[in-house]
């Protein structure tokens, strides 16, 4: 016993508990604290817990089992839109190949006159397939076809039961027979299908070809170009320079063609599967493209299916293999292709280089040869330039006489023109007081007119002034007189609703009634406060409390009318011209009587 579990075997005693044993021996299962054990009550709910959970887990297994069922019809609609994309990619590969080799046959795929006997064998080759077809069609389809209509016409038409169980039994062998026959079709027809795909394959002659023609590549980079020694370099150093690149460009990617064959080591086109195989898993892998959802799972799930005899792990493994031949494959390439473009671009450098170094190597030749000739050059501009420089000075000699001269013939021609500027300012001056002069005058008869017609303005508005005052005593005394008219209607008015008011109270002194006081009935309880002392009764509603002559809510709601709108409403087009045309051609659900039709627009 632990000590975690010492707590649960300490018990309280105590001295009466002993005391009541001997009693509660004596009186049995009598006693209210004891009572017996219904086992067949216990059984039978047992057994209910048991039929219950029983029934919880058929529930819970039926639902697994629809939910498996739902996952794989899932799954199967994802199979199916891939196939159906597949389907339709290689149909239109298909007529596309076939538009492609009629266009080659009947366009002159053979230019050459040589090559006409190989296109008349081709035709003809292509008519015996067409004759064949039609021979097959004819001894293979045809019948069942015709098998088919016979038997639909059979079971459409009514025959007696004995004729109708023999001809069943005669039918059903001919629909054996004819079955079997078809199987061995098939069988015969998939065998030369298989056949025909072995000798059309050409994927290890494609792999041969392309490992040679890698062979050929690595052995024409591997060699250092002719046109290195053909070319001419006057400089020796440059050319071995040139040699010892072409070296290290060789053994950098030797090394590393060299690292990706060890990878290739022990893997083979089929990744250790045979070609069957191979093929069908390649065909899956490119049916599922990476952008579609979960694609590793579906493409696995359809491997499980076309390839159960493979696990999934094997199914795993032999991805990653081909992952890992073909990533090796495309670096191979993408190696050599680097390679050749470096051997190339080194090539186009080095024919560059070659060319610059001669080029330079003859300038500077010819700059050797234009240097003598450029002394003696020299020496003849410097005669030359000694005979100029005599010319220049008296050139320049008898410009200095020239404008000498002319700067005297200048001045003489400035002094007349300043005396005729001085002439002409004096009369531009005389002209400008005159007519300053004039203007002054213009402006004093002008001012003069001015005050003439101010002073006249000034009498006109005091005129205006004396008319306006008394124009307005005038409209003061009419709005007195006025005044006084209608406080004498109001006076008038009251007069008469006085005496209205007091005819009015002579009729009502007439028709009054007088009560007796009743103190009791005044002090007593009221007939409210005695219905609130009785006892509360429940009150049933039997009718409305109001008569409603109106719609309901359903009812206005089960208008098309009114659903229309309110979606209308809802998608901002209800003050559209859409809008209003589709809810001018909806009909009502009842149409409206024709004693309600309103007339007020009728034309």
């Amino acid at each position: 016993m632990s000590s975690r579990n010492f707590c649960s075997f300490v018990t309280n005693h105590c001295s009466e508990d002993t005391e009541k044993l001997p009693q509660r021996i004596q009186v049995g299962l009598g006693h209210s604290k004891c009572k017996v054990v219904q086992y067949e009550q216990l059984r039978d709910m047992l057994e209910a817990k048991r039929l219950s959970s029983q029934l919880s887990q058929q529930k819970v297994q039926k639902v697994l089992d629809a939910a498996q069922v739902n996952k794989e019809r899932s799954v199967l609609s994802l199979h199916r839109q891939v196939w159906l994309q597949e389907h339709h990619r290689l149909n239109i590969a298909r007529h596309k190949t076939e538009k492609d080799f009629q266009r080659f046959l009947h366009g002159g795929g053979f230019k050459e006159e040589a090559d006409t006997d190989i296109l008349s064998q081709l035709q003809e080759y292509e008519l015996d397939l067409e004759q064949e077809r039609e021979e097959f069609r004819l001894t293979t389809v045809e019948p069942i076809y015709q098998l088919r209509d016979d038997l639909q016409y059979r079971l459409s038409s009514h025959c007696s039961t004995t004729n109708h169980v023999s001809e069943l039994e005669k039918v059903s062998q001919q629909v054996l027979s004819v079955r079997q026959q078809q199987e061995e079709v098939m069988d015969r027809l998939q065998c030369e299908c298989v056949s025909l795909q072995q000798d059309i394959c050409v994927n290890e002659l494609k792999e041969n070809l392309l490992s040679a023609a890698m062979d050929d590549q690595v052995a024409y980079l591997e060699k250092v170009p002719d046109e290195i020694f053909i070319a001419d370099c006057p400089y020796t150093e440059l050319r071995s320079d040139l040699i010892d690149s072409f070296h290290s460009l060789t053994e950098k990617y030797k090394l590393r063609l060299a690292i990706v064959g060890t990878r290739l080591q022990g893997l083979d086109r089929n990744c250790g599967w045979n070609a069957a195989d191979h093929e069908c898993f390649q065909h899956i892998m490119s049916q599922y493209s990476p952008s579609l959802r979960n694609q590793r799972s579906l493409y696995i799930d359809m491997l499980q299916r076309m390839l159960p005899h493979i696990s999934k792990q094997e199914l795993s493994v032999h991805e990653r293999q081909s992952d890992w031949y073909h990533f090796s494959i495309t670096q191979k390439n993408l190696i050599l292709q680097g390679w050749q473009r470096d051997h190339s671009e080194l090539l186009l450098r080095a024919l560059s280089m070659l060319e610059d170094c001669r080029i330079s190597h003859v300038q500077q030749q010819e700059l050797q040869k234009q240097r003598s000739h450029q002394q003696n050059i020299c020496l003849k501009l410097r005669a030359k330039l000694q005979r100029w420089r005599i010319q220049q000075e008296e050139a320049a000699e008898l410009e200095a006489t020239l404008a000498a001269n002319w700067y005297k013939e200048e001045e003489v021609k400035l002094r007349k023109e300043q005396q005729r500027e001085k002439t002409k300012r004096a009369q531009v001056k005389k002209q400008i007081n005159t007519f300053n002069a004039e203007k002054q005058r213009k402006q004093e008869m002008q001012r003069k007119k001015d005050m003439e017609r101010l002073a006249e303005l000034r009498r006109e508005i005091e005129e205006q002034v004396q008319r306006d005052k008394e124009r307005v005593n005038f409209r003061k005394e009419q709005f007195q007189q006025k005044l006084q008219m209608r406080e004498a209607e109001e006076k008038q008015k009251q007069k008469e609703d006085k005496e209205r008011e007091e005819r009015l109270q002579a009729l009502c002194n007439q028709v009054s009634k007088v009560a007796e006081a009743n103190p009791e009935r005044m002090m007593g309880n009221t007939v409210a406060w005695r219905v609130r002392q009785q006892p509360e009764e429940v009150f049933t509603l039997q009718r409305p409390l109001y008569q409603l002559n109106t719609y309901t809510d359903s009812q206005i709601v089960s208008d098309p009318r009114v659903r229309i709108e309110q979606a209308l409403r809802t998608a901002g087009l209800h003050n559209t011209p859409y809008a209003r045309q589709i809810l001018s051609e909806i009909q009502p659900l009842k149409p409206p009587r024709r004693d309600m039709e309103s007339a007020a627009f009728r034309s």
